[in-house]
């Protein structure tokens, strides 16, 4: 019984680690994301000035 106990700890340790690194590796994606989406605000930010304003003006 004590060595079934200790292979489902073991195995419970082995899931949470595999869970911890998916969650690291997510966190990693999701701040490239916020940096892609930030980026692209700001290009189109520069894009309505440079086309939409300056049409009006015309």
């Amino acid at each position: 019984m004590q060595v079934n106990s200790q292979l489902e700890m073991r195995s419970q340790k082995e899931k949470i680690l595999r869970l911890e690194e998916e969650n690291r590796k997510l966190r990693e994606d999701n701040e490239m994301l916020l940096n892609i989406m930030v980026q692209m605000k700001v290009t189109l930010n520069r894009l309505v000035n440079r086309y939409v304003t300056e049409q009006t003006k015309l």
